[in-house]
């Protein structure tokens, strides 16, 4: 038995995959325009290849003016960071040099005390006292 129309134009449509230009160009030939019809789809066709190559560049122009765009802005981020980073480095020798300085300070005043609780005495004339009182010099050593 014969196959339909339909299905016959769906698998020539499938076979020789017709885009939407020569179908403009085929219609226009045998829908009987001729030779206005023709030249007219002859022209269009030209014309349209011309507008999508020129949609084409200015669309890759606009992609890579997004791209130097995002790429400038990456960079100003970098160097934010990179600029953030040098302060926080520097902010971190500054507070490891003041810990340093505390923990000095407080052995320091712990050997003091230490140095203190030997030369205890309860009496306060004591002659054995050594040093006697309110003589004590407290040397930094370090």
């Amino acid at each position: 038995m014969g196959r339909g129309p339909l299905l016959i134009l769906k698998d020539m449509g499938t076979i020789l995959q017709i885009n939407n230009d020569w179908i403009f160009l085929l219609s226009s030939f045998l829908g009987g325009g001729a030779t206005g019809g023709l030249i007219s789809a002859v022209i269009n066709h030209k014309e349209n290849r011309r507008i999508k190559k020129s949609e084409a560049v200015k669309s890759e122009a606009t992609a890579k003016k997004e791209d130097a765009s995002a790429a400038t802005e990456m960079m100003g981020l970098l160097e934010r960071t990179v600029a953030h980073t040098e302060i926080l480095q520097v902010q971190r020798a500054e507070d490891h040099r003041r810990i340093t300085g505390l923990e000095n300070t407080l052995e320091r005043e712990l050997q003091w005390r230490r140095d203190g609780d030997y030369h205890y005495c309860k009496v306060v004339e004591c002659k054995k006292r050594r040093p006697p009182l309110g003589t004590l010099n407290r040397v930094h050593h370090g």
